[in-house]
């Protein structure tokens, strides 16, 4: 995905939930409603302009404006906290947020129990101006799925989000941070126009418009951290595969089928 003039080392932040209950499953990845608010007052102090996922790719592809010094602002997985305490301070701070949902938690649970967005709550987000991406439908690592398998996951979340929330669903943000050349494949033949991964890195010039580089917001990551961020001081985007990433990725295939031999004995 080619910079468009000066503008590269692009921060887009990767937040999840933001309860003072949440489960083990998420809680690593949660932060306050007060460092969400912080975070995002040290992003306009840094002079950043926000933008939907969807208007940076339009941006950087030239089909559309964009401001001089961007950041993209994101949601995983549609927890209920991301209308009842993001949104209030999103708006307040001026920011449209690309919100990932993964359709199949819509209306129930997280694997940990924690409550997440139902439809008509979704829909709030859509009509506060935010944007929604697919995210799957149960949230599973796809690279270590077969073909069929991960093409419903990437098909049907679009599907599920467009037809349930009447929008144009073009991102998409791979679960867990996985992908591969064969899933990366899969989402654009879905009709999606983007995709997020996370690499823990500014998205710059060697990002593809199927692996833009995420900053996850952890727990544990403090003011000093996102200030740094937005102001370009951390790694930009490099290649999608190198050869321990598949590695990795043979692991956890390795384990998800010991897994499911356990299960069954």
């Amino acid at each position: 995905m080619p910079a468009v003039g000066a503008v590269t080392g692009i921060p887009v932040l990767l937040y999840h939930c933001l309860s003072p209950d949440a489960s083990s499953w998420i809680a690593p990845f949660t932060v306050t409603a007060q460092c969400l608010d912080r975070h995002l007052a040290i992003v306009a102090a840094a002079g950043r302009t926000p933008v939907t996922v969807s208007e940076l790719h339009d941006g950087l592809s030239g089909r559309g404006p964009l401001p001089a010094r961007p950041v993209v602002v994101t949601f995983d997985d549609g927890f209920a906290d991301t209308l009842t305490v993001a949104a209030p301070i999103l708006r307040r701070r001026g920011v449209a947020g690309t919100i990932y949902l993964t359709s199949g938690f819509l209306g129930g649970v997280s694997p940990g129990g924690d409550r997440m967005l139902d439809w008509a709550q979704a829909r709030e987000l859509v009509d506060q101006g935010h944007e929604i991406g697919g995210h799957s439908v149960s949230h599973r690592q796809l690279d270590t799925l077969s073909r069929p398998e991960a093409r419903h996951e990437v098909r049907a979340s679009r599907e599920q989000l467009q037809e349930r929330l009447d929008v144009p669903v073009r991102s998409f943000a791979y679960p867990h941070g996985y992908s591969s050349p064969r899933v990366r494949r899969e989402v654009m033949e879905a009709g999606y126009d983007s995709a997020c991964s996370v690499k823990n890195a500014l998205s710059g010039p060697r990002d593809t418009r199927f692996s833009i580089s995420r900053l996850t917001v952890t727990a544990g990551v403090s003011d000093d951290t996102i200030r740094a961020w937005v102001n370009g001081s951390a790694p930009t985007g490099g290649r999608d595969e190198r050869l321990l990433t598949r590695g990795w990725r043979a692991y956890r295939r390795l384990r998800l089928v010991a897994t499911a031999s356990g299960d069954r004995s």
